[in-house]
């Protein structure tokens, strides 16, 4: 599964702003229709990134501040101590994040690891944020 970002209308007219997984981005704007929203736009978090310019592409990514990176690594350790898989902490890490570009960072960790890759090489794609 990868990580897609989502703009959407819910019946009201107010725009939702978000991260959800699936398989494709058919599969996302089918479940944001299933909420009863209408999508704006759904794109890939990773190519979202890439695309940002040459700025983005030259820092390599967002960076985090010193308390949530030690938010983030003492949740990890702790998920991963009680037993549960790398992939599931990297999710439960994520739906507990306040703040969307954590949540979109994690979750597009997440969806490296899922393709095979290891916790280390995800963790290389955000060198900003992960030192």
């Amino acid at each position: 599964m990868a990580a897609f970002e989502y703009q959407a209308l819910d019946t009201k007219g107010k725009q939702h702003k978000g991260v959800l997984e699936a398989d494709s981005s058919r599969q996302v704007r089918q479940q944001l229709r299933d909420k009863g929203w209408m999508p704006l736009s759904v794109e890939a978090a990773n190519n979202k990134q890439s695309n940002t310019g040459f700025l983005a592409s030259f820092s390599r990514g967002p960076s985090l501040s010193t308390p949530d990176l030690a938010l983030i690594t003492r949740q990890l350790a702790t998920l991963i101590a009680a037993g549960l898989p790398i992939d599931e902490a990297l999710k439960a890490v994520s739906e507990q994040s306040e703040k969307q570009v954590v949540k979109s960072m994690v979750l597009s960790i997440r969806a490296k690891v899922l393709e095979g890759h290891t916790l280390a090489d995800a963790l290389k794609e955000f060198p900003r944020a992960f030192p």
